[in-house]
């Protein structure tokens, strides 16, 4: 076989090699933060950070199983909360950052409950309720393919960045 012919073959299997292993990623797992980065001690909707990049369709996934033990995908393998749970000094500080930025309203301002789904690229992602008045009506969302039910329309899932000490 000629030099040519094998630097040709080489040349077409390394070509079908990358393509093979960029068709692998399925994008469930790709981050690809186009607005920056999120600021400190803010909260955003779980649409805001996935269409920022700072949430993937696998943290989203994940974020769904926790919330209501489905994956939405068959297959799915969750991967476990890192940490476990929300450290006190931590659910302090969100509730605090919260009442700060919704002073303006006495019952949205005060959390009620707070649902810790996990910890993804820095970000602290929690179902908030607050002491708004909630209307009955089960509202769904999709994002990036996944559904996410809410009781209502008030309380939602945040995002939120914790401020580095």
């Amino acid at each position: 076989m000629s030099k040519i012919r094998k630097s040709l073959i080489v040349g077409v299997v390394l070509i079908m090699c990358v393509g093979i292993l960029c068709a692998c990623n399925n994008g469930d797992d790709f981050r690809n933060p186009i607005n920056g980065e999120p600021k400190a001690g803010e909260f955003y909707t779980l649409q805001e950070a996935f269409d920022n990049g700072w949430l993937s369709r696998g943290d989203l996934r994940n974020i769904a199983y926790h919330r209501t033990g489905d994956g939405q995908r068959k297959g799915f393998k969750p991967t476990p909360k890192n940490p476990e749970t929300l450290s006190a000094e931590t659910e302090s500080a969100i509730k605090e950052y919260w009442a700060e930025q919704h002073m303006d309203d006495e019952f949205y301002s005060q959390i009620i409950s707070l649902s810790y789904y996990g910890k993804y690229n820095g970000l602290i992602v929690a179902f908030i309720k607050t002491g708004a008045q909630a209307f009955c009506v089960i509202v769904e969302e999709e994002i990036g393919g996944i559904k996410f039910q809410y009781p209502d329309g008030t309380h939602k899932i945040y995002v939120w960045k914790p401020i580095e000490q």
